[in-house]
């Protein structure tokens, strides 16, 4: 493992190859605790609140021990998928087939009265972890990653777009 993943790879066409989240991540929580601050803490509510965050450390080292190329890998905490625009501001990103949102998200949205544009720029919304591939290969990549992490699947594409936008085509 001698190569440094910098960004400076990705390029327009690379696949966006997203892991499941366990729920919130650490940076999201003063939203969310805003949110339900008035109701008691308990039962599913708690469970849900207390899920521990997932590690993906191991999914990205076998990735990075593959023999796939690994053009960028993004962490994805409070500022949900804006986060991917660290990566490399040559291009932007626009995700075409979202994660599943975990019923928490919808949970806080609803007792927060959070809209779904700051829900999408404050929280994972179900993608924990990104891994920006070549399309090529996008398939093999994704059940690398699913060994790991079930639920991993291909959620964007890397565009053209030289002001680094990031595009949810969701509808």
């Amino acid at each position: 493992l001698d190569a440094i993943v910098t960004g400076e790879e990705i390029s327009p066409g690379d696949a966006l190859i997203g892991l499941p989240s366990s729920g919130l991540h650490s940076n999201s929580y003063t939203l969310a605790r805003k949110a339900v601050e008035d109701l008691p803490l308990e039962g599913e509510l708690a469970d849900m609140l207390l899920e521990p965050t997932v590690i993906y450390v191991r999914a990205a080292l076998a990735l990075l021990r593959s023999e796939i190329p690994v053009h960028g890998l993004a962490h994805i905490t409070g500022g949900g998928l804006r986060n991917l625009l660290r990566l490399n501001a040559r291009v932007g990103f626009a995700i075409e087939d979202p994660l599943p949102v975990p019923a928490i998200c919808t949970l806080v949205a609803e007792l927060g009265n959070i809209g779904p544009a700051e829900m999408w720029d404050v929280f994972n919304m179900g993608c924990g972890f990104v891994a920006l591939v070549p399309e090529a290969r996008a398939e093999e990549a994704v059940a690398l990653l699913a060994t790991r992490h079930p639920g991993t699947a291909r959620i964007g594409t890397v565009t053209g777009d030289s002001h680094g936008a990031l595009v949810h085509q969701t509808a």
